[in-house]
């Protein structure tokens, strides 16, 4: 049965309201305790040469990116030039910045693949692969970095937060690419998914599977996603030296993993708020004043947004060139 386009506009204007509640509340909570006078004084002090290398840091993490679903593009045989692929990259880039509702940027990566290819079950598969390799190297990542480091923090909560993580990431791939371990959960998805959208989902499912007969692509895949998530955390680093904050960069590989995930949740807008109430929480244990927490994680999110912003000039001239067509 179709849904009634009224209905579902109040709904998503009430879902984004509640996003929006939740990061004005969280800030306002933030600015109670540590005051605004504190965090805006951080920034009269930054040194502006490690904010440039943080953003150029970042913009080279974005092109690695970009190359990274590039491959995963090509493997499904879907023929797309690489400058093409860099500005979808970078256009889903802006709107996961910009855009306040639940859909982010990457519905935008799969509109423009599946209508350059018209493959839409196939450009669904690489923007999925894409990201859940991005969150299993980033959590791998911090949970190496908490085995070898844990004597120096304070508290193993993080670190079991990790590990509970990196194991729902495994079983997840496991899922991925074991069809006899999908096919045991089948009946699950059949109970609770319409049998349209469960037969997207199967071919859905069989595009990602498709990935796994390849086992040194998948191997090339992970280490250059190392190299991406090496580079997302080095920004945070680097942001944070732009605020005069020397601490070990072992504590961002740790750290960074746990605030990349929770900003991710689809519970606030852009992940405000909910970023610098982790990052507070978190650096906390080392001592760091919560006023440079906040103002080097909100230096990194503001880098993301500078380096997302060609995308957003991409996507206006698309426009532009869009509406001198259907005037013609």
């Amino acid at each position: 049965m179709k849904q009634n386009p009224e209905r579902k506009k109040i709904r998503h204007g009430i879902i984004t309201l509640i996003k929006v509640l939740i990061s004005v509340s969280l800030i306002y909570i933030l600015l109670q305790r540590i005051g605004l006078e504190q965090i805006i004084s951080q920034f009269f002090t930054m040194n502006v040469k490690w904010f440039v290398v943080s953003l150029l840091v970042f913009a080279f993490s974005n092109v690695l990116g970009a190359l990274q679903w590039y491959m995963l593009l090509r493997a499904r045989q879907i023929e797309i030039a690489w400058l093409q692929v860099l500005a979808y990259y970078h256009v889903g880039l802006f709107f996961n910045n910009f855009l306040i509702g639940y859909i982010g940027g990457d519905a935008f990566r799969i509109y423009d693949i599946s209508r350059n290819s018209g493959k839409m079950a196939d450009a669904v598969s690489t923007v999925l692969l894409d990201r859940f390799i991005g969150f299993f190297t980033l959590t791998s990542l911090a949970v190496v970095a908490s085995v070898i480091w844990a004597r120096h923090l304070s508290s193993q909560i993080a670190v079991v937060l990790q590990v509970t993580i990196l194991l729902i990431w495994i079983f997840t791939m496991w899922f991925l690419f074991d069809r006899r371990l999908a096919r045991k959960f089948s009946w699950l998805f059949r109970l609770i998914i319409p049998v349209v959208i469960h037969q997207k989902l199967r071919d859905i499912y069989s595009c990602i599977h498709g990935f796994g007969a390849n086992r040194r692509f998948l191997i090339v895949l992970l280490i250059l996603s190392f190299c991406i998530q090496a580079l997302r955390i080095a920004t945070h680093y680097f942001a944070a030296l732009a605020m005069g904050v020397t601490i070990g960069f072992e504590y961002f590989i740790i750290f960074i993993p746990l605030i990349a995930l929770a900003a991710s949740l689809p519970i606030s807008v852009g992940g405000i708020g909910v970023r610098e109430q982790s990052g507070v929480t978190l650096f906390g244990q080392l001592g760091v004043a919560s006023a440079k927490v906040v103002a080097f994680e909100f230096l990194a999110y503001v880098i993301g947004i500078i380096a997302s912003l060609p995308g957003g000039f991409l996507f206006a001239l698309r426009k532009e060139q869009m509406k001198k067509r259907s005037d013609v």
